[in-house]
Formats: C-alpha cells, structure tokens, sequence
C-alpha cells in the first residue's frame, strides 16, 4: 500500500515534470515574427512602436528607410499596414526635402482611421508634420523651418481628446536652440507653447497627458545639475516644471529621452526608462510619483546576467495586473556585440509589481534575439492589445534581410 502510494506520488510529480517543461517550451514558443522587411520599397529599419486597430487587428507603422521616394538613399522612409496574416502595403512612401519629410517617427490614429506623425528631418530642413488618410494620401501639415518655429521633432504626437489638437515636442530650435513644445491643429495651425533651456534640455516624447488635471509630461534627454535628464510637466496654465532630475548617482539613471516616453498608471504614477545608470550603466526603469518621488523599481543586469540593457523604447502597462513590459536594445543571451560595454542583441521583458507591501517589482525576460530570424536590436516599445494580451513590436535590424522585422509575443 506505501509502496503504491510512493509510486503514485512519483508519477504525479512526473506529470508535474513535464507539465512544466511543456509550459517553458510553450512559454518559449510565444515569439513569432510577421513580417520580415525587404529593405525596398516595403521600408527598412523599422524604430518605432506600431499602432493597433483593435477591431480588425491591424497595425500600422512607420520605416526611416526604404519606400520609393528617390531623394533619399535607400529610401525616405515609409508608412505601412500589417493585416493579421501578415501581409504589408505601404500607404505612403516619404519624398524627401524640399516638400516632404525623412525619417518619420510613431503614429497617432484618430477614431476615423487618420494617421498623424511627424519626420524628423526633411521639409525645410527641421522636419514636418503630417496626416495621411485611409487613401494613402498625405497632407503636410506643418514645416518646421528651426529658430524660433523649432526643429526635429524626434517623437510621435498625442492628441488632447477635449480639444482634437495635437502636442509635441522638438529636440532642438527654440529661443535657446534645445528643443520646443509645440501644439498643432487638425489644420495645421502651429504655435510654440514652450522654450526649454533653463531646467533642461532636448525633449523627448511621445507626452503623456493627464486626463484628470490635463497636465502633459515628457523627458528631457540631458540637463539639470548633472547632465542626465529628467521629467517636466507643462500644466494648462503654460507653467513647466521639471519634475524630477536624474543624478547617474548610487543606483540613479541617467538620460531617459532616448525612449518612447512615459506611461501613467490609474493613480497617476508615472513610470519610464532610462539609457544609462544603475548596475553597471546597464539602465533602469523607474516610478516617479505626482509629487515628483522617484524610485528605481528595476536595474538591468546586462548579457553577463542573461538580462538587458540600455532600455530604449517606452513602457506598456497592463492595467489590470499591473506589469510593465519593454525592450532593451542589447543584452539577453543573443550572440551580438555591437562594440558597446554590453553585449547581446536586446530583449523582450516583464516586470510583475510587488505581491506583498514592501516587495519588489520582478522581472522576467521573456526572449532574447539571436540576431538571425528573429530579428536584433529592438528600438521601440511594444504595443499591446487590450483583448488578447498579445505585445507588438519592432526590431531596427535583423530577420531575413537584415532590415527589421514585426513582432508578435503572447507573455
């Protein structure tokens, strides 16, 4: 009879075994690739996050390559559409300067289908702004000419829902030549809300606007008192504040601008990454409170650990568990060097918030690039649907033709 039991004990325990591993291998398995780029008149070097249609499940996005505009080598960069199949059509191909844009960065779509977005170069010679809609066809809507009127915008735009006008930001131009908030109508009406340079410098975005307060928040790429960036708020009042400024110091980050820009949780707690500092400059994300309370939730450990590093496109939020998931360009266990102090080429992660009061956010890398099919270097922030939980996102090189891919990943 004991030794029925015991027999029994170790056949569940084997069940459990497998269960387990077949649980890991599905886990494992969840990576997909749907689409490789050509490098042609399909796009190359995709580096922004891709947009969603909920209802139909397609995604839209941008390539600072590629297409059939002829100014440019290799392209001007293009816009696309990824049916669920995996199927691609370009709906616009940039022209180049003097009339059009290069190098375009994310997209906004409105509830009619419009896409909105800006380049960061080309135009007059700072970037544009523009529309396209469901025909393909574009509209300029604002040249950025530099001075005063500000130049490369290097991030996407958000719309106010009370007002229908866009915000954005440029990285340079502006009364004191580093950076501008701008707001910009459906019309193409442009006015400069802001000149930074006292307490920062080149923004970056894309903003995150409170819907309460309908306060705008944004990065700053360097500036403060030790060169590293921080957070501002802009308040409907024209007030900017910077809300936080990074040290690089005792586990601090350093320069968040070079991501897609923060994410607000459901008590306005705000949270983002940043390029450098912590463990070994490997980068970290953070939590950075209303009142401008800042803790580093997470310290990437780079490829030496299996983990990430240099973190560089924005956050996703699941509000109803409460994990965070990002890209990191480097680290993981992939075989890439891209002569930088980390290796690997990039990852996919999970952080999953604290069970208990006092504990601690947990991460879980949920894959690393190889550099081959599946893509390398990872550049964007995912986007995630809110019905299936499946991520969205890019990789800049990589796949079948070393000029980017689309990803899909189940967490």
């Amino acid at each position: 009879m004991v030794a029925a039991t015991r027999q029994g004990v170790m056949k569940i325990a084997l069940a459990f075994t497998f269960l387990l591993a077949f649980l890991t291998m599905a886990r494992a398995q969840s990576y997909s690739v749907l689409y490789n780029f050509a490098g042609g008149t399909d796009g190359a070097y995709p580096q922004a996050p891709v947009t969603l249609d909920a209802t139909t499940g397609d995604l839209f996005g941008t390539t600072i390559a590629g297409g059939s505009g002829t100014v440019c080598y290799g392209g001007c960069g293009t816009v696309f559409e990824l049916t669920p199949p995996g199927v691609e059509s370009v709906l616009y191909s940039f022209l180049g300067p003097p009339n059009d844009g290069l190098e375009p960065n994310g997209l906004f779509r409105d509830s009619d289908g419009n896409l909105f977005g800006t380049t960061l170069l080309g135009g007059a010679g700072g970037g544009i702004a523009f529309k396209i809609n469901l025909q393909g066809d574009e509209k300029v809507l604002h040249k950025f000419k530099g001075g005063k009127d500000g130049s490369e915008p290097a991030s996407g735009l958000i719309q106010d829902p009370n007002t229908g006008n866009f915000y954005g930001v440029t990285q340079s131009g502006g009364a004191d030549s580093v950076g501008t908030l701008y707001t910009i109508t459906t019309g193409g009406q442009t006015t400069i809300l802001y000149n930074f340079g006292s307490g920062g410098d080149q923004p970056a975005g894309p903003l995150v606007q409170d819907p309460t307060s309908e306060n705008l928040y944004g990065l700053l790429d360097f500036g403060g008192p030790w060169g590293c960036g921080g957070v501002f708020q802009f308040t409907p009042a024209g007030v900017e504040t910077a809300l936080y400024l990074f040290t690089g110091q005792r586990g601090d980050g350093c320069q968040p601008g070079f991501g897609d820009g923060l994410v607000m949780d459901a008590q306005e707690n705000l949270f983002g990454m940043t390029f450098f500092g912590g463990i070994a400059n490997h980068g970290v994300v953070f939590e950075l409170s209303a009142s401008g309370t800042e803790k580093v939730i997470y310290k990437f450990k780079g490829a030496k650990k299996g983990d990430g590093a240099a973190p560089y496109g924005g956050l996703v939020l699941d509000p109803s568990s409460g994990s965070l998931y990002g890209t990191t360009e480097i680290g993981g266990t992939g075989p890439c060097n891209g002569g930088r102090t980390a290796k690997g080429c990039g990852t996919i992660f999970e952080l999953s918030p604290p069970t208990a009061k006092h504990g601690k956010w947990r991460e879980t890398v949920l894959h690393s690039f190889t550099g081959g099919a599946d893509g390398q270097y990872p550049l964007a922030g995912l986007t995630r649907d809110p019905q299936t939980g499946a991520l969205y996102g890019t990789t800049s090189s990589g796949g079948t033709y070393d000029v980017g891919v689309v990803f899909e990943i189940f967490p």
